[in-house]
């Protein structure tokens, strides 16, 4: 009899300790749930006509985040892809797709990146759009750096975090002029949530292209907001 409460009270005491394993892991969003295929979210991706001039150069599947990291997200030079990609997995990573936007010839090419994660939930949806907004704010680069990061808000989208890597370049020598559209462009970096996904993107442009930047946020998130979660 007492062996038999001994096993009953043993039994008893793993239950709980599974269930408190599935409780943490689901409060800190380490549960990545069902696995999703980068087919399956080609259709949340942003139609390259939404960006007027772009087309499609190419897709990914990022259902590995070492290429979600390496491929996707645009770094500061400070962070170690390592880092972002603990805390993707940390975010519960079920898939992930892009796509490589171009414009332009190849020695005058402008590049965008644009991409789709599907987390575990809901939570750990916003702690991974809220990572990838504080690497938008640092300098990119390591050391000295001409581009400024600050906020750009991005009206009509509830979920969204969006920087503006401005360029301050060195003043020019005197009597030197730089023609309209040369020098470095601003880095356009915006990320937002609908229920358990993260989009994502980055794209060249000028200061005068942050409302154009804007208003194709909100009309992405509002095409995508109708697929549901």
């Amino acid at each position: 009899m007492f062996a038999t409460d001994a096993r009953i009270r043993r039994a008893a005491a793993g239950a709980l300790v599974g269930l408190a394993a599935s409780a943490l892991l689901a409060a800190c969003g380490g549960n990545s749930g069902a696995k999703v295929s980068a087919a399956s979210l080609d259709s949340r991706l942003l139609p390259p006509s939404f960006i007027p001039g772009y087309q499609r150069q190419r897709t990914f599947d990022w259902s590995d985040p070492v290429n979600l990291v390496g491929e996707g997200f645009r770094l500061p030079e400070a962070t170690h892809p390592s880092t972002a990609v603990k805390a993707v997995e940390k975010a519960g990573l079920s898939g992930a797709a892009g796509e490589r936007l171009t414009q332009g010839g190849s020695f005058n090419q402008a590049e965008g990146t644009i991409g789709v994660i599907k987390l575990g939930s809901v939570g750990g949806a916003t702690r991974l759009r809220d990572f990838l907004h504080r690497q938008d704010l640092q300098q990119p680069c390591f050391t000295a750096c001409i581009y400024s990061p600050r906020n750009l808000p991005v009206a009509g989208v509830p979920t969204a975090a969006g920087v503006e890597q401005v360029p301050h370049a060195p003043p020019l020598p005197r009597g030197a002029r730089v023609a309209p559209g040369q020098g470095p462009p601003v880095n356009y970096l915006i990320e937002f949530t609908v229920g358990p996904y993260v989009y994502f993107g980055s794209v060249p442009g000028s200061l005068s292209d942050a409302r154009n930047v804007v208003a194709t946020t909100k009309r992405y998130y509002e095409r995508v907001r109708k697929l549901g979660a």
